[in-house]
């Protein structure tokens, strides 16, 4: 490693964020952490009510546990095998972390970066020569107050995440008739319907959207708020013809290593095969137009239903007053369109990493994200010298990454950085324990 390490620009304060500047600040490399938001961990303080479905030890690190427990020896770790809440997970974790001396000097919060470029070059300029990775990078950062600034920086690593760029629900993934103008009427997240929100969902009549474990949750919050509220209903579409989705929408992984998980894909999926509870599903082909009617305050909603005798598709509208869109996310790509990443043409992740992931699961087939390793680093490379992609965005519109992953990502970034390939920490650092 070089006797004077290079500076670290990390984008976003999540935890691959913070756990990448930890791991940079432990081996002397100057850090900066800019953060849209006014604190650690905005994406997941935005579904702060629901709990996680791995355990505390999958998801912090040996370093962290450490960084923090000789910053305060009064810090209580959670148990390794305790389920957190996203907020919880913040509080008792993400927090203690960024008030460590490591780290408690590094953030710049309640600054968005628009756009990073070279600072001495175009995007087309210097094509797989070395000059390119001989300057800086320069970003264009929006605040708070609305102004703008710039900064420069020497090695750039993106983990901001997706959660903040929804996908959408129209046919072939583009906005349905009239959703754009819907938008900021649309739940894309997950509300919490038992808590703060309650009485934006009690007795009301909610259309969720979606097949994956967001919308099971959605589905299963909503179902226990009818209990107390009669009056709610719950109609549920998802993608999938009826006799694909037979047992339920949720497609459960047999013999599940996540119990949280297996649990909530049991419930939704019961609710949905229950034609005497609260909840309506529907198998659908896709949404086909939104419309929010202001005076109302209700959605106007068609989409293409399949006949359940004649398998036939035609449409169908229906009124609601709240639409919960569980449809997924995807990277913000936009940040670095000025520079030289080669993206997969599916995923719209990094393609070096998107192709290593399609090949595994070609060849073992698993809906399980637990069976989800770090894919090495050269994996982690893109064409633009300095400039690195970690975290969920890493995984482009996957569902599948895992905090336990994106440290293995840290991990192996910091062999090609450090250029010494057996390079870990972590193996380092006295490791968790019930």
């Amino acid at each position: 490693m070089s006797d004077d390490p290079v500076p670290i620009t990390v984008l976003g304060a999540g935890p691959i964020g913070l756990e990448t500047a930890l791991y940079a600040r432990f081996l002397g490399h100057p850090v900066s952490v800019i953060e849209r938001g006014d604190r650690v961990g905005a994406n997941l303080r935005q579904w702060g009510h629901v709990r996680m479905f791995s355990p505390f030890g999958m998801n912090a690190s040996p370093l962290g546990v450490a960084a923090i427990r000789a910053h305060d020896q009064q810090w209580k770790c959670p148990a390794p095998d305790e389920v957190l809440s996203g907020a919880e997970f913040c509080e008792r974790y993400l927090a203690p972390l960024a008030e460590t001396d490591l780290l408690a000097d590094s953030f710049t919060f309640g600054s968005e970066v628009i756009a990073i470029g070279r600072s001495h070059m175009l995007k087309g300029e210097g094509v797989g020569e070395r000059r390119r990775g001989e300057g800086g990078f320069c970003l264009l950062l929006q605040h708070l107050d609305g102004n703008e600034s710039t900064a420069v920086a020497e090695m750039v690593i993106d983990s901001t995440g997706t959660y903040a760029n929804h996908n959408w629900l129209g046919q072939g993934g583009v906005p349905a008739i009239g959703e754009r103008s819907a938008e900021n009427q649309i739940e894309y997240g997950l509300p919490d319907v038992l808590g703060v929100e309650r009485d934006e969902y009690a007795d009301r009549h909610t259309l969720v959207v979606g097949a994956g474990y967001s919308a099971a949750t959605s589905v299963v919050e909503l179902a226990k708020l009818a209990a107390e509220h009669p009056s709610t209903r719950v109609t549920w579409l998802t993608r999938e013809s009826r006799a694909a989705c037979s047992s339920g929408p949720i497609r459960r992984i047999e013999n599940d290593r996540l119990p949280e998980r297996d649990r909530l894909a049991a419930a939704a999926n019961q609710l949905a095969n229950d034609p005497a509870g609260p909840v309506r599903h529907l198998p659908v082909a896709g949404i086909h137009s939104i419309e929010f009617d202001q005076s109302a305050g209700q959605f106007e909603v068609t989409w293409s239903a399949e006949n359940e005798v004649s398998g036939s598709v035609a449409l169908d509208r229906e009124r609601f007053d709240r639409v919960v869109a569980n449809i997924g996310y995807r990277p913000d790509n936009r940040i670095y369109a000025e520079l030289q990443v080669h993206e997969c043409y599916a995923s719209g992740g990094p393609m070096k990493l998107a192709s290593q992931l399609l090949a595994r699961s070609n060849k073992n087939g698993s809906l399980d994200c637990l069976d989800q390793t770090s894919c090495g680093p050269e994996s982690l490379l893109n064409p633009e010298p300095n400039f690195y992609i970690l975290g969920s965005k890493s995984y482009g519109r996957g569902s599948q990454f895992l905090l336990a992953t994106g440290l293995e990502q840290i991990r192996d970034l910091f062999t090609i950085i450090s250029g010494r390939e057996n390079l870990n920490l972590y193996a380092t650092m006295p490791q968790l324990t019930a």
